[in-house]
């Protein structure tokens, strides 16, 4: 209930309504668009968040409406309810701080295991593939750890090489140390 209390606060600072909130919080900022319904359910305490990712999500867009608010030169108050006018800029903001606490890496290193397939993880039963480098496959922006990678593989008696690519991925989907791939000594099983 304390998220609901944070997100009634965080409107009601803004002096935005639960109709134009609902038009605002919506994807790419959110993984879905709550209705005007919820959302005033949320505000009346009726109603809860599903996940405390949701109520994350949700939170984060009214922490984005503070900061646009507070950027405004002369500081003057947003009007939350002409959505037309301030959704583009709320999501062009969000992208932004995106992009600044997430950046986009061009080039990565991978592990490719065959013509068409692409290394993901350890697992207890072995390795598991993929043919999604772009989304799926372990990406490296260090080569001495992709070379960590493939040398494990050979003693695993499995095939490799890594290569270079580009495929944008966020830092976050980078995989920073051998550890995050749950090695499994002794593997030696393939899984597809």
């Amino acid at each position: 209930m304390q998220d609901n209390i944070k997100f009634r606060n965080g409107l009601r600072e803004r002096n935005c309504t639960a109709s134009a909130f609902s038009q605002l919080a919506v994807p790419p900022m959110t993984s879905r668009r709550l209705s005007q319904q919820q959302v005033s359910q949320l505000i009346a305490g009726t109603r809860e968040f599903e996940t405390t990712e949701e109520a994350t999500e949700f939170l984060r867009v009214i922490d984005l409406m503070n900061y646009l608010q507070e950027t405004v030169r002369p500081n003057v108050p947003i009007n939350w309810s002409d959505v037309f006018a301030v959704k583009d800029i709320l999501v062009k903001t969000f992208e932004q701080h995106k992009n600044e606490l997430d950046p986009v890496i061009m080039r990565c290193y991978y592990v490719r295991l065959s013509l068409n397939s692409f290394f993901k993880t350890f697992s207890k039963d072995g390795v598991i593939e993929t043919r999604d480098y772009r989304n799926d496959a372990a990406a490296f922006a260090d080569a001495a750890l992709a070379f960590e990678v493939v040398q494990r593989l050979k003693k695993l008696k499995l095939d490799s090489r890594f290569e270079e690519l580009t495929a944008p991925r966020r830092n976050s989907t980078i995989t920073k140390s051998i550890e995050e791939l749950e090695f499994v000594p002794g593997s030696v099983a393939v899984a597809a």
